[in-house]
């Protein structure tokens, strides 16, 4: 099958440099590349890649006609919320091309996600009935253990490299618009205090485990915080920010909860150096009389404390997938396509804290199983992402299914 596929921007580091150039090798067709900045630039195939410097306005123009002067077949892209990947989507379903999204895994660390259309919220997933899948299906790709440690350490290489290299070339890309606020220098910066961060909560959290391990076990509510500039709140969630969902969580817990349970509040590792929300917690608390009840924590060990909680609530974030994983009771307050009548509570969150029942075991399982043969590719971004390349191309080439 002849195909010319246009990558735009990819997870940090050399995936798709590496993808691009596995196709245009090992395969009768064409890669061809866009990129929009010099950390896009960095990280791409010379080969095959080609750079943007237009405005904002003239992408979807430039676009199309690249499309008509290249006969694109299919655009691929990481995350399909950021400003020229959404200019692309539309251009995608109005000139008939497959549209493919990249993502961390649903099932992470040890799995990418691919999906063509959209991921989260924007996935084709989102209110399919699981329960017709078939025993069989199920049994035939439930033998893969592919596990992976935490990609944070190859992520900070990769996102030092990048940065540097998009400050560098700033004036060679006058008009790009990035996905996240900050420039280059506070990105570099923050992503220095992130490593130190973590090093310093590790030892500094020994307590506050131990703690919800022992005298706390099965007595609180663990809440996953998401990264503040995150696709999935800015687009797939009824929150302006995080600090919106921790007051609406804290006064709910506070108003529903029972007087014995206590509310932990997890750090998302990749937003450590950008944010740190215990002043704005500590205020809440002593506003809603719960001083002593909350705990904060940034590097307590997530399969750990999900294991002992009594429940989870969260926007929509993976680590919800992890929770049900370990049969924890999991309420969803945004969009998530694991968010499924018997899988998750469907009840409000304010009846949550005294009515959370367990996962149905056999619509998870199922639901799991689903997603590792329709969008889920053993691997990593960073780890050894030439491992992928085959199985990400034959996803490309539907040979999955033949």
């Amino acid at each position: 099958m002849q195909k010319n596929i246009l990558f735009l921007q990819g997870p940090l580091g050399n995936f798709f440099k590496l993808l691009s150039s596995y196709i245009d090798s090992e395969t009768t067709s064409s890669a061809h590349h866009i990129t929009f900045n010099g950390g896009d630039a960095w990280f791409s195939d010379k080969r095959y890649s080609h750079a943007y410097s237009g405005k904002p306005t003239e992408w979807q123009a430039y676009l199309s006609d690249y499309i008509e002067k290249h006969g694109i077949t299919d655009i691929v892209v990481f995350g399909d919320c950021r400003f020229y990947h959404r200019i692309a989507k539309s251009v995608a379903e109005e000139m008939n091309l497959i549209f493919w999204v990249f993502e961390e895994g649903y099932l992470r660390p040890s799995f990418i996600t691919l999906e063509e259309g959209g991921v989260n919220g924007n996935s084709s997933l989102l209110g399919l009935d699981f329960s017709v899948l078939e025993e069989k299906h199920l049994e035939e790709i439930s033998n893969n253990n592919t596990r992976l440690r935490s990609p944070f350490w190859d992520m900070s290489i990769n996102a030092i490299q990048y940065y540097f290299f998009k400050q560098l070339y700033t004036k060679n890309f006058p008009h790009y618009i990035h996905h996240r606020p900050w420039y280059a220098t506070e990105e570099c910066l923050h992503w220095i205090k992130a490593g130190f961060r973590k090093l310093k909560y590790k030892g500094q959290e020994r307590k506050i485990v131990k703690q919800l391990t022992t005298t706390l076990s099965k007595k609180y509510f663990l809440v996953p915080l998401q990264v503040s500039v995150d696709s999935q709140i800015l687009y797939h969630s009824p929150y302006g920010s995080v600090e919106e969902f921790i007051s609406v969580v804290i006064k709910s817990f506070s108003q529903k909860a029972s007087k014995d349970d206590y509310l932990v509040f997890k750090h998302h590792p990749m937003d450590r150096g950008f944010n740190n929300y215990a002043r704005y917690i500590k205020k809440l608390c002593y506003a809603y009389d719960l001083t002593g009840r909350v705990l904060y924590c940034h590097d307590a060990h997530l399969p750990t404390l999900i294991k002992e909680a009594k429940g989870l609530v969260t926007i929509n974030s993976t680590v919800g997938i992890s929770s049900l994983h370990h049969s924890t009771p999991t309420k969803v307050l945004g969009r998530a396509v694991y968010d499924l009548d018997g899988v998750t509570s469907q009840k409000p969150l304010d009846d949550f804290w005294k009515t959370c029942c367990k996962p149905c075991e056999i619509t998870f399982k199922k639901f799991n199983q689903f997603l590792k043969s329709e969008n889920q590719i053993p691997g990593s971004f960073y780890q050894q992402p030439e491992l992928v390349l085959q199985a990400v191309t034959d996803k490309f080439f539907n040979l999955n299914n033949q």
